[in-house]
């Protein structure tokens, strides 16, 4: 299949948008009327645009309320389609969109509609043009593509067919099986939108908080499976209005669009059977200067790390607490800035992953930046290189790199605690999110939950969970607008976005956090008044209690198990690291508790 987008989608001037999309690697564009009448530039110039740029123009959309209309609004509906027409005859496209009737003066009847239909294709005909009829999900007769559908059918002329969008089938939770009955030649072509699931009026919905396909909360890939029985190999394109898109950066848009895009394309036709399941997070790696490399050993030390020693020929210490590793990198490179807030902190992390080539193929696929090591000989692991940072990817069968580096066997260190890398969490600027929600979701697949509001007494940050099937990957991705609030204030730190927590799981908290006090840990504070709370709500053994205030360590249920987890303090004002366990089998990440934890930080920060 070829993909195409609607200018409408992306910000900027037409041109500027045309440009976008073709560097992005799109085939084709519709043309927005919009997009069209607010410029000066000629039909003829737009179509000289786009071909320069090696483009089709797919599509001119959309026209409104043309079928049904009373005799009087009929003549002037057929003369502006005639003046439309004419139009795409200079801009050399033969596909036109019209959107089903919202007009309040307008007609129902299925038989109306055709004849209205019948006569325009014999028009339509006569200039090599062809009509795609749309129902609008809020269409005032037609708001479900088999009422469209049926009007195509009784219309019964070549030059008219059904133009499918998946955000106008979705929001209405129509029957997917009713697309199959649709012969492929009369799939003029097929819009594609996603969006987070909201209870609201739809035509706020679609005009706000449309997506890429994969970064909403609709059920795309069901709708590609109906799409695909009937054959159907014509443009997918992709028609995006959201709120976020009409400001931000137009080349990264146009690049997730043509990724999204290309990411259902490829789950049809090449992906492979095999999963490129990520096995764990193997270590996390830190970057700081010489000056700054002994309060991270100190910190380290104080959470129960060993220092295994330094790589045979890096710069690189090693530290390892039974199966996570951290990686103190204290090279020269550019992601320190000298006297700056920027180090140290944690800036990368590496994967063990089953099959690297798959990845790699699909990675060059989705666009997606891929160091391979062959070819980078600073490299010891192949990179990904990220929105939001650096991710090394061990191949499952070339497992020696730590016995290789830094002379070191696994089993050598083992403890009570079976310690290990729970999730890492990551914060980034709002408009940056989607993208990277994007690359993770298509990349390796992983599913991500609902957004959840993370209430900061200085606004609000919006938070998603990704993770894989089998639970080995977990991250949390907060995204900041405001600078006051907790996640804010970390971006405008670090000067970035990037990790800002680490949790580790532990099989027996409550020993942990006391061994670690010995070694000199300092934990987050958490008021008083927050386990009389929770000693009531959820019904928690007196003494229980009593020693999780006197750890500092707070306590969530779902319908699963339940949560301990407990904060460090915040490190060089940019990250700090986590404690959980989970006890039977809890599902979630503690959000109940974020608001209790930033509080927390925030007064810690002004006593000190």
């Amino acid at each position: 299949m070829k993909t195409s987008i609607a200018t409408v989608s992306i910000n900027g001037s037409l041109k500027e948008k045309i440009n976008a999309i073709a560097n992005a690697g799109f085939d084709g564009v519709e043309i927005f009327e919009n997009d069209f009448l607010t410029n000066n530039l000629s039909p003829k110039e737009v179509k000289n645009i786009v071909k320069d740029n090696g483009l089709a123009i797919t599509l001119f959309q959309p026209f409104r309320d043309f079928e049904g209309m009373p005799d009087k609004h009929r003549i002037r509906a057929f003369d502006r389609a005639k003046r439309k027409f004419d139009i795409m005859g200079e801009l050399e496209t033969e596909l036109i969109l019209i959107c089903s009737n919202t007009s309040n003066i307008s007609l129902g009847g299925v038989d109306r509609a055709a004849a209205d239909f019948f006569e325009l294709g014999e028009i339509a005909k006569d200039r090599s043009i062809k009509v795609g009829y749309e129902a609008l999900a809020w269409g005032k007769y037609v708001n479900d593509h088999r009422d469209a559908w049926e009007i195509v059918r009784r219309t019964n002329h070549d030059n008219i067919g059904i133009i499918l969008d998946s955000f106008h089938t979705l929001s209405r939770n129509i029957d997917l099986n009713s697309i199959s009955s649709i012969p492929k030649e009369k799939i003029f072509i097929v819009q594609l939108a996603d969006a987070p699931l909201h209870d609201m009026d739809l035509l706020y919905w679609s005009r706000h908080f449309r997506n890429m396909p994969g970064q909403g909360d609709l059920p795309i890939s069901k709708f590609m499976n109906s799409l695909n029985s009937t054959g159907y190999n014509g443009y997918l394109s992709l028609e995006i209005f959201n709120d976020h898109y009409r400001s931000g950066p137009r080349n990264l848009i146009a690049k997730d669009g043509k990724r999204s895009l290309t990411s259902l394309i490829y789950k049809k036709n090449i992906e492979k059977t095999e999963k490129n399941e990520i096995d764990r997070i193997e270590f996390i790696e830190f970057a700081t200067d010489k000056n700054n490399l002994k309060d991270l050993q100190t910190l380290f030390k104080s959470l129960g790390f060993t220092e295994i020693g330094k790589h045979k020929t890096r710069s690189i210490n090693l530290f390892v607490f039974d199966q996570v590793k951290f990686i103190i990198n204290y090279e020269n490179h550019n992601l320190v800035k000298d006297g700056s807030k920027a180090g140290p902190f944690p800036y990368a992390y590496g994967v063990k992953i089953q099959d690297i080539n798959a990845l790699f193929e699909k990675a060059k696929l989705l666009d997606i930046d891929f160091i391979n090591k062959e070819n980078e000989n600073s490299l010891s692991m192949d990179v990904i290189k990220h929105i939001d940072g650096l991710i090394y990817i061990i191949d499952k069968n070339n497992y020696e790199i730590w016995k290789k580096d830094f002379q070191f066997k696994l089993s050598d260190q083992t403890n009570d605690f079976y310690l290990k890398i729970d999730h890492i969490a990551k914060t980034l600027r709002a408009d940056e999110m989607p993208s990277a929600l994007l690359s993770y979701s298509t990349l390796f697949n992983f599913k991500k939950s609902p957004i959840v509001d993370i209430i900061d007494p200085h606004g609000i940050t919006k938070s998603q969970v990704i993770e894989n099937e089998t639970k080995t990957f977990r991250m949390t991705m907060n995204g900041a607008d405001n600078h006051k609030t907790v996640a804010g204030q970390f971006l405008e730190n670090k000067q970035g976005s990037g990790i800002q927590h680490i949790a580790l799981k532990t099989k027996n908290l409550i020993d942990l956090v006391e061994i670690l006090k010995t070694k000199g840990q300092n934990f987050l504070e958490i008021s008083n008044n927050y386990y009389d709370d929770i000693e009531a709500r959820f019904g928690l053994n007196y003494n229980f209690c009593k020693k999780l205030k006197e750890l500092n360590i707070l306590y969530d249920e779902d319908g699963h198990g339940s949560f301990l987890q407990i904060y460090t303090h915040v490190f060089n004002d940019t990250f700090f690291f986590e404690f959980v366990e989970r006890i039977d089998d809890y599902q979630g990440y503690g959000a109940n508790n974020a608001l209790f934890r930033i509080a927390a930080q925030k007064h810690f920060k002004q006593l000190n």
